[in-house]
């Protein structure tokens, strides 16, 4: 008959020493909350947590900027996109929809609101 081990068993835990210290160590990045929380605008994609009414609603209660709905019809993933009207008037709607549909459509998931910080350059010439 094989005999028993002496090791401890699970159940029964073996007390610290009080001579053992233990450390814990926290990292926090603190920074300001953005008001408005969309910069330049959003794409929602179709079963996200949020849908576009309610995300035009908030925006509403929490900036001042005026924010243009665009709805995208008969697309899998993307839903619709939310920009501000100031960036409308630099990037016509037609090729924002593009933009979005060729580049950002491919990086999301249809579950998912990405947001958009964008730069745009406007360089304009003119004969005098």
């Amino acid at each position: 008959m094989p005999r028993a081990s002496k090791r401890p068993s699970k159940s029964k835990r073996i007390k610290e020493e009080p001579s053992e210290i233990n450390e814990q160590y926290v990292r926090v990045r603190i920074k300001a909350l953005e008001i408005p929380p969309v910069k330049d605008g959003i794409v929602i994609g179709r079963t996200a947590p949020m849908g576009a009414e309610a995300m035009m609603r908030t925006l509403k209660l929490m900036s001042t900027e005026l924010f243009i709905h665009l709805k995208i019809e008969n697309d899998p993933i993307v839903s619709d996109v939310i920009v501000r009207e100031a960036v409308l008037r630099k990037l016509k709607e037609d090729r924002l929809r593009k933009f979005v549909l060729k580049r950002i459509k491919s990086l999301m998931a249809e579950n998912e609101l990405l947001m958009l910080d964008m730069e745009i350059e406007v360089v304009v010439e003119d004969s005098l």
